[in-house]
């Protein structure tokens, strides 16, 4: 019996709904979202957003972050007045690339620190190509699950010579 890892060992039909289940899971990881400029004027709270700093701002949020940051995704806590934000960060990314969760608590984010800000929202294209992919998966589940149940594995009789009489 050749083993499952062997490359003679001909893959299943339930092989086959695997790969299909994890192509769908892949693309849910590519997510429904995108990022679009966000305007400066009174952010409402609770706005995912993405910040990239400028180096003078990474420099001057050293001191209260700990390291510089490249990039920030969080939610936004509240405007302060017309010059900051208050942000509740979940991931940055250091100068050095490495992208970190971030551990600590909210962090207050001057307007002048930052070269882009961008809103997080969510993104139709990609929202209907999940649904499809997703779809297309089901059905291909659905398909071998009811060919499997129908007899698709085919007859263990061997033809050949009758009884003799």
């Amino acid at each position: 019996m050749p083993s499952l890892c062997s490359p003679s060992a001909a893959p299943s039909r339930w092989s086959r709904v695997g790969v299909l289940l994890t192509s769908a899971a892949l693309s849910l990881v590519a997510g429904c979202y995108s990022y679009r400029p966000l305007p400066t004027a009174a952010v409402p709270a609770r706005t995912a957003v993405r910040l990239v700093f400028s180096a003078e701002g990474a420099r001057a949020l050293r001191e209260a972050a700990g390291f510089e940051m490249r990039q920030l995704d969080g939610t936004v806590v509240r405007t302060l007045a017309d010059s900051a934000l208050l942000v509740k960060p979940e991931a940055i990314v250091t100068v050095d690339g490495d992208d970190l969760p971030w551990r600590r608590g909210e962090l207050v984010v001057p307007w002048r620190a930052l070269t882009q800000s961008q809103q997080r929202v969510m993104d139709k294209r990609r929202t209907r190509g999940f649904v499809a992919v997703m779809g297309a998966a089901f059905t291909g589940v659905v398909y071998f699950a009811l060919k499997s149940i129908a007899g698709g594995g085919g007859t263990t009789v061997q033809s050949g010579a009758g009884a003799p009489e």
